[in-house]
């Protein structure tokens, strides 16, 4: 003879629903937001070693300054009527438009050469011996062919910022997985159809790190481009503050140009996010 024991659900405590939500609320913003926090302890990190090293001169003061005197001299130099200011959009024009430039010659030249392999055999060496060339030694060059203008560091920006996105441009083109082309085929697809729906999408993620580097790339060069007899810019005004033993004002300017760089890096990741966010969806779990 069986009986039927009714078995009384679980009872939870309140307080222990509340811990538990707590602490996946916690876990969701610690997992939003990990970047940022681990980026603002390592900044701070570094500030606080920055300014321990200068002021129990384990680092020479003179020769680096201390980051609240840096800080002070970069918001005075940014302030009205500072200097700083004045050279900030000169700099960021030359920057911009090399590599703008950059960025249209690498990403059509990447895309023919990727897409054409008769082309990439044939001037495979001619771009290898080019890419082992140091941008200094061409400096010469380009200030024979453009003169010591805005037309030779423009000149300079572009051939810095051209090469990485050139190079992943055509990796990316070439790395398209040959199953996607030949299901396109198989569809009866033509060659446009594939090359604007099947290949550029499949290759644009791939291209977007060989712009950031090519961004980062441009202002580099910039730095030095500068120095070759411009009169106006970031760049000159770290050497003329190095020269006059304005050394706050050198390093103020040598922090504006990574602000500059860490913005413009903001800039691309965040277009290169809403322009391969299809693939998240494919990727993510």
């Amino acid at each position: 003879m069986t009986s039927d024991v009714a078995v009384a659900p679980p009872v939870t405590n309140p307080s222990t629903l509340d811990a538990v939500r707590a602490k996946r609320l916690r876990r969701a913003v610690l997992d939003k937001y990990d970047k940022y926090l681990y980026g603002a302890l390592g900044v701070g990190v570094f500030l606080f070693a920055w300014w321990a090293g200068t002021a129990t001169e384990v680092l020479n003061p003179k020769f680096l300054a201390p980051p609240q005197v840096v800080l002070d001299e970069l918001v005075t130099g940014l302030g009205p009527g500072g200097a700083l200011g004045e050279q900030v959009w000169p700099s960021l024009r030359r920057g911009l438009t090399g590599f703008a430039f950059g960025l249209v010659l690498g990403v059509v030249s990447g895309i023919l050469v990727g897409s054409i392999r008769v082309l990439e055999k044939s001037i495979e060496p001619v771009l290898l011996f080019f890419r082992s060339l140091s941008i200094l030694a061409l400096f010469p060059v380009f200030l024979l062919f453009f003169g010591i203008g805005e037309e030779s560091k423009i000149a300079i920006v572009t051939w810095a910022a051209f090469w990485p996105i050139f190079v992943n441009t055509t990796n990316a083109v070439k790395g398209v997985e040959r199953i996607l082309v030949n299901a396109a085929k198989t569809l009866g697809a033509d060659r446009v159809y594939i090359f604007t729906r099947v290949i550029l999408p499949a290759a644009v993620p791939n291209i977007f790190p060989g712009v950031r580097l090519g961004a980062s790339y441009a202002f580099t060069a910039l730095v030095a481009a500068e120095y070759l007899g411009a009169t106006e810019g970031v760049g000159i005004y770290i050497r003329s503050s190095q020269e006059a033993y304005q050394i706050p004002a050198m390093y103020s300017g040598i922090v504006i140009l990574g602000i500059i760089g860490v913005a413009l890096n903001l800039v691309l990741a965040a277009a290169e996010r809403r322009i391969t966010g299809w693939q998240l969806g494919l990727t993510s779990r």
